[in-house]
């Protein structure tokens, strides 16, 4: 299992040409959404401008006005000490996502399984939990989700309201499929689950597979580039499929079929309303800060350089952004020579001399480490390990150490709570939150 969620971040395979399939289940037409297309729908409450464009030197970026600054994070920070508490042990945990509403928290695992780690009672996962912690199964889609590779049960995102649960996985034919489950009591129900979107896939890797409600109520989904090496298939920087991007939709039109385009999406006469940044190799987990709604993205590397890239809620999440695959990887140049207008560079980049693929993760908010706050934590799946990063007003960005790690080839995600404290998933098989040291 771990060496297939190794691949599932850094590996390549298969050939194969990708392009949007439609809204159909299991490979079959959906009745519900015959002779049926996405219809246009506003969001609520959503700002968009124009981006702000960036030209010239790789080594500029797009101001970043609303993301944390040094001023808001103690300045303790680097001799705070952390720990990692161990809540569950669950084989091969990939996704943790928190029930709006509730306060409980559910895992997903690689191989299509469903936990819910906070039931009135029920047995420790595999008897590793810590004192109070419980898990229990409570949905199963295995049957339907491919294995190996970097296929699997990506990621999981609840509803606004908590009344469902939004899926992204490889199905059995390895083709990416985003689904939703509705909630009966704490318990989804996968006999009622119905495909949202489908998106074929040319080979097994880059999948993306993260799903999160933004602040502005809509669905958002980060595609990989469909595999291979060097954007073999050419869908960087085309805006005509999904593949490569990061994706904006309405899960619950007026209609009630299908799903809507956002009104305020940049490219809603082209071939794929439904992207909304594009120029992505593999992000590999995003994020929006509660506090500000910026959105974070950590996009994956290919020969040295990993990368995380901010699109701020004060911009309106520059629409239409380029976050450069496969023009650049990071802030150098890796093919082509043309610099295009619309290039978001990353706000941080490292290199494989301190890691080789990195995992996404979140901006602080929680209240247990107030040395913590507005830090954006994030880590790299080969080394293990746990950063910061403390962003100053400037722009420029350092990476702290939090001096805790996991399992070398194990960082497979991160998670938040509805109280906004942090948890690290291991492949593992050990899901834990970032507390203090005790004194």
């Amino acid at each position: 299992m771990i060496v297939a969620v190794g691949v599932l971040l850094a590996g390549g395979c298969g050939v194969g040409r990708g392009e949007l399939e439609g809204r159909t289940v299991d490979g079959q037409v959906d009745p519900a959404f015959a002779g049926t297309t996405p219809v246009v729908t506003a969001p609520p409450a959503l700002r968009t401008v124009p981006p702000t464009s960036t030209t010239g030197s790789p080594s500029a970026t797009t101001p970043q006005t609303s993301a944390p600054s040094a001023g808001d994070v103690e300045p303790s920070l680097t001799e705070t000490r952390f720990e990692l508490v161990p809540v569950a042990e669950i084989e091969a945990p990939v996704a943790l996502a928190a029930r709006p509403g509730t306060g409980q928290r559910y895992v997903a695992t690689l191989t299509g399984q469903v936990w819910l780690l906070d039931p009135a009672d029920g047995p420790h996962a595999g008897g590793g939990a810590d004192a109070g912690a419980a898990a229990q199964l409570v949905a199963d889609v295995g049957s339907r989700v491919s294995q190996g590779c970097e296929n699997g049960l990506l990621g999981i995102a609840f509803s606004p309201d908590g009344d469902q649960l939004y899926l992204s996985y490889t199905d059995t034919a390895r083709n990416s499929r985003i689904a939703l489950m509705p909630m009966d009591g704490e318990t989804p129900q996968a006999g009622r689950r119905r495909v949202l979107l489908a998106l074929d896939q040319p080979a097994c890797n880059h999948n993306g597979g993260d799903v999160a409600f933004g602040p502005d109520g809509n669905l958002w989904i980060g595609f990989g580039d469909g595999g291979g090496a060097d954007d073999v298939f050419g869908q960087g920087q085309d805006r005509s499929t999904l593949l490569a991007t990061m994706a904006r939709i309405d899960p619950n039109p007026a209609s009630g079929q299908g799903y809507g385009i956002p009104a305020g999406n940049p490219f809603p006469s082209g071939d794929a309303p439904e992207v909304w940044a594009y120029g992505a190799r593999n992000p590999w987990r995003f994020s929006f800060d509660r506090l500000t709604g910026d959105l974070w993205i950590a996009d994956v590397g290919q020969n040295r350089i990993e990368e995380i890239h901010v699109l701020p809620a004060a911009d309106g999440w520059l629409p239409g952004a380029n976050l450069g695959w496969p023009l650049f990887e990071g802030n150098e140049r890796f093919s082509g020579s043309e610099t295009p207008p619309d290039l978001v560079f990353p706000v941080y980049t490292y290199t494989h001399d301190d890691g080789c693929s990195v995992t996404g993760g979140y901006v602080y908010r929680g209240s247990a480490i107030a040395a913590l706050q507005g830090a954006y934590v994030f880590g790299d799946y080969c080394t293990g390990d746990l950063w910061g990063l403390v962003r100053d007003p400037d722009g420029t960005a350092e990476r702290i150490d939090l001096g805790v790690s996991v399992p070398r080839n194990s960082l497979v995600s991160f998670g938040e709570d509805a109280d906004g404290e942090l948890y690290a998933l291991s492949a593992a098989g050990t899901v834990s939150r970032l507390e203090p040291a005790a004194p």
